[in-house]
């Protein structure tokens, strides 16, 4: 039952309803904290990532309901420290939190009989009704205020339902867009270590240019890894201490619930670097220490994707870009996590992204951004999947899909048939060859004349490390040493000069410019591929196993990821270690 008396002036509100109203848990959800209160005033505490969120909230709240609210920055140890965090709490979001103050004013503000009060207002009600009746220009002149809306809402009967919203603004969702974005003053804030340090860790991903950061709670520290040119290297270490406030800032900021420690959990977050913005897919996994947080740093550039700038050699260079170009069937590209699929994809795209073609891809997540290309980002919890999507696009009149990820029989199925419709599709899947790829859709329970029929190639692919002409070494291959090298046609190569960080000649005059010692600079990709024709589809067609499809490609001038990568070497673009890091040399059998 919603109280019919008006509310004007200061609410007689004490320490105990406060509390009520703003729980540890609602608290914790919008990452505020209760430091004090007294009879005029309330002050709350926020980190930085959400400082504007709750400064928005006290706003409010001081202008309907006459309220004064102090917002104090605090760090993010003071936030950890504030809890005592409880896993099984509710999670609260913003507009509950709203919703629950609204409420618990509406109910508390009545200390007298209500019967007697409900009374006095409907003769009050009456007196103003006629009121209005006789001067009809009263209700004109009077102002529409969030204040009288609210006292009208009072004035319904005691089996209504009262509803009212908070933020009736109408750029309320262009606002938050743009909140989205953590600037350079939140995230290099220098008055909090911990907002600092996480800056730091942010800012220098694009500096080192690495691909993951990975912030690993230890038994006596917390390492800072970064993934650069596809290795790991340990480039920072933090005391203890400090993992809790650490993964606390990275939650927030990733609009995470900093309460569930048990379960793995995925969030983003878009901040701007020295003016440039930078997008991080988080991912949090629970572990004996704490929990590991490992950040993917999406690349918005899209100056790279030019096939001619991936692929080395012409021959897979026009095979590519012959399938690229074809009206219909599927295009497959597989390869281990980070080898650059996506950018191979996107790089075709590129090429056929015209005003005439109708391109819609479904992603997870988007990680280029393409202009004239519609683009879906799946939400699992939402039931939006991949066979979802695809089944949805199929009804947008595509020219183009492309598929982020086959793990399934019903997204193979799909994008099969769409392909069999008329439509051009790209996808990737998980294999280790381009022969495994054709093997592995079997496996999800696709008929082997709906693969022969739709699958027009399919490419397999790694990335390694370039190595730094300004430092290396060539050696004479010895027939005694290297007979395999020569067998390859590697009479030559270079050799990768590395100094170990923890050596004491890494602060000499000596260590390299370029690579800074660590021998390589730049990566490359090795490509397999193979287009699919009459006699590999025939194959197909009779289930045959990965290893006759693989020895049958190979002796049709397919070109293995070891052959490839040998030509690499013999061109010095890079070592062999580097080749044997990322292929099986078993395949030198096959190709003798």
């Amino acid at each position: 039952m919603v109280s019919s008396k008006p509310i004007s002036g200061s609410l007689p509100i004490n320490r105990e309803e406060i509390e009520e109203i703003l729980t540890k848990q609602i608290c914790e959800s919008i990452g505020a904290i209760l430091i004090s209160f007294d009879e005029s005033t309330i002050t709350l505490g926020a980190m930085n990532p959400v400082y504007s969120e709750v400064k928005k909230i006290s706003e409010k709240l001081k202008e309907k309901f006459n309220l004064k609210i102090e917002v104090n920055t605090i760090s993010a140890e003071e936030f950890e420290k504030w809890f005592n965090v409880d896993s099984n709490k509710k999670s609260f979001t913003e507009k509950d939190t709203l919703n629950k103050i609204d409420n618990s004013i509406i109910e508390k503000k009545d200390f007298e009989d209500p019967q007697t009060k409900l009374k006095e207002q409907s003769n009050t009600t009456v007196e103003n009704k006629k009121s209005d009746e006789l001067n009809p220009q009263k209700n004109e002149q009077k102002p529409k205020t969030i204040l009288n809306e609210l006292i009208e809402k009072s004035k319904l009967e005691t089996d209504d339902v009262f509803e009212f919203d908070f933020f009736e603004d109408e750029d309320e969702e262009e606002e938050e867009e743009n909140s989205e974005i953590i600037e350079d003053s939140e995230l290099l804030a220098t008055n909090d270590p911990v907002v600092s340090a996480v800056g730091s860790i942010l800012s220098a991903c694009g500096r080192l240019k690495a691909s993951d950061i990975h912030v690993e709670p230890m038994e006596d520290k917390m390492r800072i890894r970064y993934r650069i040119d596809g290795v790991l290297k340990e480039i920072y270490s933090l005391p203890k201490g400090k993992s809790k406030a650490i993964s606390s800032r990275l939650k927030v900021m990733s609009k995470l619930d900093i309460a569930e420690k048990r379960l793995p959990q995925d969030g983003r977050i878009r901040c701007s670097i020295n003016k440039e913005i930078s997008d991080f897919r988080v991912s949090t996994l629970p572990g004996k220490w704490g929990e590991k947080i490992v950040l993917r740093s999406l690349q918005s550039d899209t100056s790279m994707l030019d096939l001619q700038k991936l692929i080395t050699y012409k021959n897979e260079l026009n095979q590519v870009r012959e399938m690229g170009a074809s009206p219909y069937g599927i295009f497959i590209v597989v390869g281990p996590t980070g080898s650059g699929k996506s950018t191979t994809l996107f790089s075709i795209l590129n090429e056929r992204n015209t005003p005439d073609v109708n391109i819609s891809t479904v992603e997870d997540p988007v990680e280029y951004t393409l202009n004239g290309v519609h683009q879906v980002q799946v939400i699992r919890e939402k039931g939006l999947d991949f066979s979802r999507a695809l089944r949805s696009l199929m009804r947008q009149d595509p020219d183009i899909i492309l598929v982020g990820e086959t793990r399934d029989k019903e997204t193979a199925q799909t994008a099969m048939e769409a392909a069999l419709t008329g439509h051009m599709v790209f996808t990737t899947l998980h294999a280790n060859d381009t022969a495994t790829a054709i093997t592995r859709l079997a496996e999800m329970g696709c008929p082997p004349y709906l693969v022969g029929s739709s699958v027009i190639g399919v490419m397999a692919q790694r990335l390694i490390r370039k190595v730094c002409v300004n430092c290396c070494e060539t050696v004479k291959a010895d027939p005694d040493k290297h007979l395999s090298y020569i067998n390859h046609g590697v009479n030559e190569f270079r050799v990768a000069k590395v100094i170990d960080l923890k050596d004491n000649d890494y602060n000499s005059q000596n260590i390299c410019k370029v690579c800074n010692g660590t021998g390589y600079k730049g990566r490359l990709g090795i490509y397999e591929v193979m287009k699919v024709n009459d006699s590999i589809r025939e194959l197909i067609m009779k289930s045959s196993t990965a290893d006759v499809i693989r020895e049958h490609s190979y002796k049709n001038g397919v070109k293995s990821l070891l052959m490839y990568g040998m030509d690499l070497v013999r061109d010095k673009l890079t070592t062999i270690d580097e080749v044997e890091r990322v292929c099986l040399l078993e395949e030198e059998t096959d190709d003798n």
